[in-house]
């Protein structure tokens, strides 16, 4: 017997399918045919920011990777995979790294250390705070400085990512490809800028000298 739960979910997507099928009937037949995704979306883990709903697009537009706090590790294996099918074989033009205000993952690396999974994950954020802890321990709202540094998380796996071979070999060779840092206030239900947009070595040489790196 189905757990309950289970039967529920189900449920759920049986009755969002037929809606689908009602108001579109080839909506599925053209989803099966290929994925040909306009980004790659690059964010948190928590379910209040899903891609598709925050920029509107439709099913399929968006080829996602999400992580606690945003993060593009470059010795992580599924990162780089994700990044390298992304742009050597789905030839997207453009890369999201999408943070959030209000992140649990930020609040954690500013709050905790250890040696449990999540820590380690995190330290990744600590890493990118040690750089900025004068400007960022002046904010005396634990709450704010929090948001403040998952601006300025986005901004290094901004940086961290235009500077992987990945993505600098589809530069030399031509391949029109630029990343983009975005921040969503969840309280507001609206995305933001954080840095500028990075789409060859030039732009990456001038996001290096405007961050002192």
């Amino acid at each position: 017997m189905p757990h309950p739960q289970l039967q529920a979910w189900l449920a759920q997507n049986r009755k969002l399918a037929d809606q689908r099928q009602r108001r579109d009937p080839d909506f599925f037949s053209r989803q099966a045919e290929a994925h040909a995704p306009e980004l790659l979306w690059i964010g948190c883990s928590d379910g209040r920011v899903s891609p598709d709903q925050l920029l509107n697009l439709p099913a399929g537009s968006v080829f996602v990777h999400r992580n606690i706090g945003n993060i593009f590790a470059s010795n992580d294996l599924n990162c780089l995979a994700v990044l390298e099918y992304a742009v050597d074989v789905l030839k997207v033009p453009d890369i999201v790294v999408c943070g959030h205000h209000g992140c649990g993952g930020i609040r954690h690396a500013l709050s905790s250390t250890g040696s449990a999974p999540v820590d380690l994950w995190t330290d990744q954020i600590r890493f990118a705070y040690e750089l900025f802890h004068q400007y960022l321990d002046d904010i005396n709202d634990f709450s704010h400085r929090c948001d403040r540094m998952s601006e300025i998380n986005v901004r290094a796996q901004v940086y961290n990512i235009s500077r992987s071979s990945i993505v600098r070999d589809a530069w030399k060779h031509g391949q029109p490809l630029a990343i983009h840092g975005l921040c969503y206030r969840i309280e507001e239900g609206r995305l933001f800028a954080v840095c500028e947009s990075i789409c060859d070595e030039a732009s990456l040489q001038r996001q290096a000298n405007a961050s002192g790196s």
